[in-house]
């Protein structure tokens, strides 16, 4: 059996996060017109299949909650919570993926370039080895994460910076440059 990781947050209507409500995941077809739920899927405390855990699964003080499940099965995920009161959320046909593999190679690493005030174009690495090709997710920052289009663009294993990084000058240390992502 191939698991695969869910991860649920629970707000309120202005966003809030609401601790203490009940995740229950559900086999297919469900029966959600009872309370509880049934028939309640079995979940895992993590990839590796072999903990069970009590279902529901209750969120914690940031409304988050999540289980490990069959992935090749998909499920009705019922939320209860008593802000909602006799209306629960209920979302049925939800496909768990993930598991043992990511999709593609996770880097990261400073920016290879040099920093002298002028100079707009950097090369993303990998911990220093520059990356093969575009990566198909990143952050950038400069000092803090940027926005893609805005902040910078990327074309290739190349960085363009909208602002050329500083170099540390008048007691002020140079600028600092980091990416991550998947290639």
């Amino acid at each position: 059996m191939a698991i695969g990781r869910d991860d649920r947050y629970v707000t309120d209507g202005l966003g809030r996060a609401l601790s203490g409500a009940q995740v229950f995941y559900l086999t297919q077809p469900a029966n959600t017109s009872v309370y509880p739920p049934t028939p309640l899927a079995a979940v895992f405390s993590d990839e590796t299949g072999s903990t069970p855990v009590a279902n529901p699964v209750i969120t914690d003080g940031f409304g988050h909650a999540f289980g490990y499940l069959n992935n090749a099965a998909q499920y009705t995920v019922y939320i209860a919570h008593p802000l909602f009161g006799n209306f629960p959320i209920i979302l049925p046909d939800q496909a768990i993926t993930g598991g043992n593999s990511v999709p593609g190679v996770v880097w990261q690493g400073s920016l290879s370039g040099t920093i002298n005030g002028t100079n707009h174009v950097f090369t993303l690495t990998n911990n220093g080895i520059p990356l093969s090709g575009t990566p198909s997710q990143a952050t950038v920052w400069l000092n803090f994460p940027l926005i893609p289009g805005g902040g910078y663009t990327i074309t290739g294993n190349q960085v363009t910076f909208a602002n050329a990084p500083q170099p540390a000058a008048g007691g002020n240390p140079a600028d600092i440059l980091y990416a991550q992502g998947i290639l």
